[in-house]
């Protein structure tokens, strides 16, 4: 793989991982408008599983 594609590939990564992060967010602010509440220890708990022993 050439380090241009790599580049590419690595960009589309940060940007999808943006997105889901994002999401959770957003998600985590309509259940508080919604009155569901979420902890916020099992938000953080999700986030930092999900980035745990990930490349950087």
């Amino acid at each position: 793989m050439s380090p241009a594609q790599q580049v590419l590939d690595y960009r589309k990564e940060i940007d999808e991982n943006q997105r889901q992060i994002r999401e959770m967010v957003m998600e985590s602010y309509r259940d508080i408008t919604a009155g569901k509440g979420r902890d916020c220890n099992e938000f953080f708990d999700e986030l930092e599983k999900r980035y745990t022993n990930e490349r950087i």
